[in-house]
């Protein structure tokens, strides 16, 4: 969902294909219900403005890093009201180098406070998905079934593995495992996992 993700109304609007109307109303509607998404969101905002970094874990110090926030602070202390009259006067709407820096100054920032909103639960999640997998990996090692059952591959939030009929309570196995990590970070409210069994990927 677009709101969920920090999406404009704009963005609403592109993906319901209904009114800019509908659009703003919807996105005021989200705030209202979830107040503390708009909180996080400021909260992140200020944050990665401020140090250059988002923490995406706090229990693994996993950090994702602005590359050019020092030059990005460096202009944002040439940003006075002096140079916000000059650029009125001079500059604003011409499309010449100074409204190029000011366009790409707000852009890296905004990219930014959307990616504030949205790494920590991206990036939580592939840290939740690693940790299960790594357990899962050990427990095929230890248990002998190193080349009977197989990891196919990691899709976002998704775990693919083939395993022999016979080892049936493989995937009951694979769906705790993958709870239990989820627990390790996420202690308010518990992440289910289900496992979903076809001789293709039902994705």
């Amino acid at each position: 969902m677009s709101q969920q993700f920090g999406g404009s109304a704009q963005a609403i609007q592109n993906s319901m294909g209904c009114s800019m109307e509908e659009a703003e109303a919807f996105a005021e509607a989200y705030q209202k219900g979830f107040p503390g998404i708009a909180k996080f969101k400021k909260w992140g905002s200020e944050h990665v403005r401020k140090f250059g970094y988002i923490t995406l874990c706090k229990e693994t110090g996993h950090k994702t890093f602005w590359w050019d926030h020092k030059q990005w602070l460096e202009r944002q202390k040439r940003f006075t009201p002096e140079f916000w009259e000059e650029y009125r006067l001079h500059h604003k709407g011409t499309g010449d180098y100074i409204a190029q820096e000011v366009r790409e100054h707000f852009k890296a920032a905004s990219k930014w406070d959307r990616k504030a909103l949205n790494s920590v639960t991206q990036g939580l999640g592939a840290i939740i998905l690693k940790d299960s997998q790594i357990a899962v990996f050990n427990w095929v090692i230890d248990n002998g079934y190193f080349n009977k059952i197989l990891l196919v591959n990691l899709t976002h939030d998704e775990a693919n593995w083939e395993y022999p009929k016979e080892l049936e309570t493989f995937p009951k196995f694979l769906s705790e495992t993958m709870e239990k990590s989820a627990a390790k970070y996420c202690k308010s409210l518990p992440i289910p996992a289900e496992a979903s069994v076809d001789t293709h990927w039902v994705h």
